[in-house]
This record gives C-alpha cells, structure tokens and sequence, in this order.
C-alpha cells in the first residue's frame, strides 16, 4: 500500500482478508508467503498480530502457556542448507491483543480499528511511528525423524513407473502442558485416525492392485510446519514428475453420522470429477468449503505437493449429519475448542464407525480411480495454484 518497510519491522496479522478470493485466501495466509512477501519488500524483522479469529481460536493465557515448550523446527537440505528460512528476517514477535493495543497508541489507526480493517474488503497499511528493540537467543540442534513409504506395484507394465500418493501424517504433539494432571497429547483423531484409514486403504489396494502404482506415506513432522511431506516432495524416492496425484488424510473427525464431505483442492483439478463420483458412491453430497477462515488447504500435508505440481486433494468430513437434530458444525468447532491438540483427543471421543467406514471406502475409490484411468489428473486452465506451481 506505499508503506516503505525497508530497514523495519511489519508488524502483521495472521490469515488474509476475507474480501480475497478462496484461493488466494488460503495462499496468503500461508507465514512463508507472508515471510516472503517481508523479505522482498525489505523488512528485517515481524510482529505477529492476533486477528479476532485466532482470538477466538485460543486464548492468550493458552498461547503462553505453550511458548517455548516446543522449539521451531525445519528440514535441511542435502546440502546442509535450512529450508523455507528467510535469513533476512533477524527477529521475529507475537503479541497479545493487549500488547498490540499499546504498539498502536501513537498510530493513525487504533488496534480496535486495524482489526476491523482485517475483515473488510481494504485492509489499512500505515506507519506505526513508534521504534521497539526485540532481542532474542537461539539454540541449534539437529534431530532426526524419518518418513515411513510403503509401495502397491501398479498392475500396468505401462503405467506402473507413475504413481498415486496417499499422505498422513504419524506425528502429534508428544508431551506437554498437563492439563487435569495429564500431559500426554495422545492425537487419536490427530492424525492416528488418518494414519488408519491409509494403512486400511493400503490393505485393501495391496488384495486389487489399480493399473499405476500407489505409494502410501506416513511422514513425520506435519505439527511442526509439514517437514516430513515437503522434505519427500523435494526428495521423492520416485521422480517427482511420476508423481500424478496426491491424496492426504488429516483429522476426520466422525462425531456424528456424515450426510456430507469438504473436497479441499478438488476445485483447482480434473480430481474434482473423480472425487463427486466416489462421495456419491457412498452416498456423501459434496459441499463447498464452510469455513475458508481456517485456510485449511495450505494446513495439511497435501500442499506440499501442491507446491511441487502434483495436483492434490484432501477430503474431510462436511458439518451435515443424516440425523437433523445434530449440529454439525456445532459439533465440530466443540471439538477445536476443547479437544484440538490437547490431551482429551483420546480414544474417548465418540466415532460414528458407519461414517468411517464409507470414508474409507470413498478414498479408495478416489485413488483407484485415478491409478486405473488413462488420462492422469491435471490442473484446470487458468487456476491459481495450477498457475503458480504446475510443472511446465
């Protein structure tokens, strides 16, 4: 907007305006498209601001209670570079609501009305006119975790050497802030309920293999920025360009007899034909995404492979419900509030097993359609992510 941050810091929210197109929602609320977008402006340092949503989202007393019980983490590549670091960006804050109020005391707008600008169709830029000093120490280390691929060899001597990639994540949070004396983040729907329906679909597709080969990933690190699938879609053990198609699993949550599925990315394809015909096999209507606020499609494993061309889908649970007296939506944002990456999702929490049974079953189809078909998947014309990332 004409600000000139070179030598500054941006102060910065989270997310992108509503007022953005879907697509362009979600690529924007992506921290390295924010952290880039910095860097090629010259800014040298952040400070993350909290939009009412993440407000909402969770509190400021449970932001600090998780502050600096995990460490940041990334992937280095074979050449002992860190990936997706901006080295330019020296320094980096969040603030709390409160905190950002003061950070704009002498500024043209208040916080109050840079939220409301946050919301609206023109989002406000202007100089704070304030200088702040940030310090902070860092500590290296390297860990190893490794991702874990299994292959189904494809049927077809002519296509076996391309391949359909199913992705779930095996990691959760481990241990950390006990909550009731409970300090153990079990992850029963986040993510070992994905994890179980690749190993089934797996199973399944070993007993019929389709015409191309299937790779199943379970890959490390997805709670800590999706190291494990972005490391193996820069790393592939089959060349990337063999790579047709990908099909992630992430937290279905089957709280209550499913009417309906959410296809994140199915719109950007020739996957969304696929993915209609196996949701209305099993009896599933398709809906459009209920809450583009969450960004969902740039949150899970499959935009990895999104940014290395492979067009990609992930299917999750719509908020409809074959029973008239549940909210499903209601349900669902339950779960986010006192559930979501706290100790609680454990084996405790109901499952409605018809639901994930014809989930399942609507995965399968969807990879055993597009290992069987002639054609392999391609970006639509003219498509924002397709135009960005598909290999020319």
């Amino acid at each position: 907007d004409g600000v000139d941050v070179g030598g500054r810091l941006v102060a910065l929210f989270d997310g992108a305006p509503a007022s953005f197109p879907h697509n362009e929602r979600a690529y924007y609320s992506s921290s390295r498209s924010k952290a880039r977008e910095a860097v090629g402006r010259g800014a040298v340092g952040t400070i993350s601001l909290r939009s009412r949503i993440a407000q909402k989202r969770m509190s400021w007393e449970r932001v600090k209670e998780l502050a600096g019980t995990r460490p940041s983490m990334t992937w280095v590549s074979a050449g002992g570079a860190a990936a997706n670091y901006f080295p330019e960006l020296e320094v980096g804050a969040g603030v709390s609501a409160a905190t950002a109020a003061q950070l704009f005391a002498a500024a043209p707008i208040s916080f109050a009305q840079a939220l409301d600008a946050a919301e609206t169709a023109r989002p406000a830029s202007t100089p704070l006119g304030i200088s702040v000093t940030i310090s902070s120490r860092t500590r290296h280390e390297r860990i190893a975790s490794p991702n874990v691929v299994g292959l189904v060899r494809g049927a077809d001597p002519r296509l076996r050497d391309e391949y359909v990639v199913y992705s779930a994540h095996l990691d959760h949070l481990g241990t950390g802030v006990a909550e009731d004396g409970d300090g153990i983040y079990n992850g029963a729907y986040d993510n070992a309920m994905g994890v179980a329906l690749m190993l089934e679909t797996a199973r399944a597709m070993s007993l019929a293999p389709p015409r191309r080969s299937v790779l199943f990933i379970a890959v490390t690190g997805e709670e800590r920025g999706l190291l494990g699938s972005d490391y193996y879609a820069n790393y592939p053990s089959v060349p990337i360009e063999r790579i047709v198609a990908n099909v992630n699993l992430d937290m279905p949550l089957f709280l209550y007899p499913l009417a309906d599925l959410i296809a994140f990315g199915a719109e950007h394809s020739s996957l969304d034909a696929v993915v209609d015909r196996a949701a209305g096999a099993e009896g599933f209507s398709l809906t459009p995404d209920p809450i583009p606020e969450e960004t969902l499609f740039v949150r899970s494993d499959q935009y990895s492979f999104v940014r290395q061309g492979v067009p990609s889908i992930f299917l999750v649970p719509g908020f409809a419900s074959t029973d008239p007296s549940i909210d499903g939506q209601a349900a669902f944002s339950a779960f986010l509030a006192k559930h979501y990456h706290r100790p609680s999702d454990d084996l405790s929490r109901p499952v409605d097993w018809d639901s994930a049974r014809r989930f399942a079953r609507a995965n399968l189809r969807i990879g055993t359609e597009i290992g069987n078909s002639d054609q392999a998947p391609r970006w639509n014309d003219g498509d924002f992510f397709g135009e960005r990332f598909a290999r020319r």
